[in-house]
C-alpha cells in the first residue's frame, strides 16, 4: 500500500506488517564538496586591548554583584530579631565567609584574565 503523505514530500512511504518504511527519491545531481570558505578556519579576529579589558571587567563585576545578592538573599531566610540564636548567629557568620570566599576567587580570577 503506497502512501503519499503531505509531511514526506514527494517520498514514498510503503506500509509493511505495521511498519512504516520510506523510499526517498535519488537525486540525479552529483554531491560536491563544499569549497572554500567553508573549509577554511575563520581568520583572527583583531580588537582593541581596552575593549577586552572592559569585557573581562564588566563580566566580574557582575559575578561579584550577583555573589552579594545571593548573600543577601541567603542573610534575609535567616529569621532577624533584636536577639539572635547562637545558631543564627553561626549560620550568618558562614554565609558571610561563604561569599566573602567567593568574591575573593572572582577577584583573583579578574585579576589573572587581566594580566
Amino acid at each position: 500500500m503506497d502512501i503519499v503523505s503531505p509531511a514526506i514530500d514527494n517520498k514514498k512511504a510503503t506500509c509493511k506488517n505495521g511498519n512504516v518504511i520510506v523510499k526517498r527519491p535519488k537525486l540525479n545531481e552529483p554531491m560536491y564538496l563544499l569549497h572554500p570558505p567553508f573549509h577554511q578556519t575563520p581568520s583572527i579576529v583583531a580588537v582593541p586591548q581596552s575593549y577586552l579589558q572592559r569585557l573581562i571587567l564588566e563580566h566580574w563585576e557582575a559575578e561579584v554583584k550577583g555573589c552579594e545578592h545571593a548573600k543577601n538573599v541567603q542573610l534575609l531566610e535567616i529569621v532577624p530579631g533584636p536577639a539572635l540564636t547562637i545558631r543564627q548567629a553561626n549560620l550568618h557568620r558562614l554565609i558571610i565567609e561563604c561569599w566573602e570566599v567567593e568574591v575573593r576567587c572572582c577577584e583573583e580570577a579578574k585579576w589573572a584574565q587581566l594580566l
